[in-house]
């Protein structure tokens, strides 16, 4: 039997975030061999790389999974075309938006998937709702946890929090 593997999943949206983040959520729910586990609070953030849009909602789930890296990508690639994510523009606005940022131990750098995540410790909206739930966590690529990584932000586009 395959083992569970802890992973992490930023989520953000700035097309009708609240609906389109519970359906993600739900259906980050229904994705085989893989459970939902801790949930950040939700944080309205300003949008990074392209700033002329509407804000953004963000937030990290923590999931137990038995995929691996590549097939968890498939199934929240899968999740972002049924929510009606369309990839026009490169940080544009969009219904959905779903990014592995650690799976267990894992690091890959494929031109499919780079684990960890590259903006882990550089963006704020990745990193403190990730510490929120899972500061004892490793970052397999500095061996410290994540709690004492905090110095690398470089972006910081956190404006508040919605909920939690």
């Amino acid at each position: 039997m395959i083992q569970e593997t802890r992973a992490f999943i930023a989520i953000g949206s700035n097309i009708a975030p609240e609906h389109h983040i519970t359906l993600g959520l739900k259906a980050l729910s229904r994705v085989q061999e893989t459970r939902v586990g801790a949930i950040s609070s939700w944080y309205r953030t300003r949008p990074w790389g392209l700033e002329a849009q509407a804000e953004f909602i963000n937030l990290v789930v923590e999931v137990w999974t038995r995929l691996t890296p590549l097939a968890l990508l498939a199934a929240t690639q899968a999740i972002e075309i049924q929510l009606g994510r369309v990839r026009e523009q490169v940080n544009g606005p969009r219904t959905l938006d779903l990014d592995i940022l650690l799976h267990g131990e894992r690091i890959d750098d494929t031109p499919e998937l780079r684990l960890p995540h590259p903006g882990l410790l550089q963006r704020d909206f990745m990193l403190i709702p990730l510490l929120e739930i899972a500061p004892e966590v490793i970052h397999p690529e500095h061996g410290r946890s994540v709690a004492e990584l905090t110095d690398e932000i470089r972006y910081r586009q956190i404006i508040g929090q919605v909920s939690g």
